[in-house]
């Protein structure tokens, strides 16, 4: 018998990035990580800005083939990863975030930020110490 869903967990790059790399510092960690998720039925959602990170980033190192084969993945996946779309709300609230204090945010951090308080998200999935310093729960 499968187990009741927990708490929704939001996947940011870092944690994508991490788990398509072999050779990433922190591959070993999003496996444990990603294993975990899985034993507890976790539903998994990510954002269109964090796929355009990724995308971008696979065709920086991969090149456009290995983006199709990810951008493949995530479609026939689509029932355990829930794309959520960004929306002007999140956009304009990121802009709280933007201009805090700690400035080395990057803005999809921020609309991340924005869209996990809208959507009601504690956990996320990353290696991105600016998640925890915003006060949600980095996965182990």
């Amino acid at each position: 018998m499968a187990k009741a869903p927990q708490s929704p967990v939001f996947i940011d790059t870092s944690f994508f990035k991490a788990i398509l790399d072999e050779k990433d510092d922190f591959y070993k960690e999003a496996l444990g990580i990603w294993e975990k998720l899985r034993a507890e039925n976790a539903s998994l959602l990510t954002s269109n800005y964090i796929l355009d990170e990724v995308f971008t980033l696979i065709r920086k190192r991969s090149g456009v083939a290995k983006v199709k084969e990810f951008r493949e993945l995530v479609i026939q996946n689509a029932a355990s990863l829930k794309i959520i779309r960004v929306t002007a709300a999140d956009e304009a609230n990121a802009w709280n975030w933007f201009l805090e204090a700690w400035r080395d945010l990057s803005f999809t951090d921020c609309v991340s930020f924005a869209l996990m308080e809208r959507v009601g998200l504690k956990r996320v999935a990353t290696f991105d110490r600016h998640f925890s310093q915003a006060g949600f729960k980095v996965e182990k």
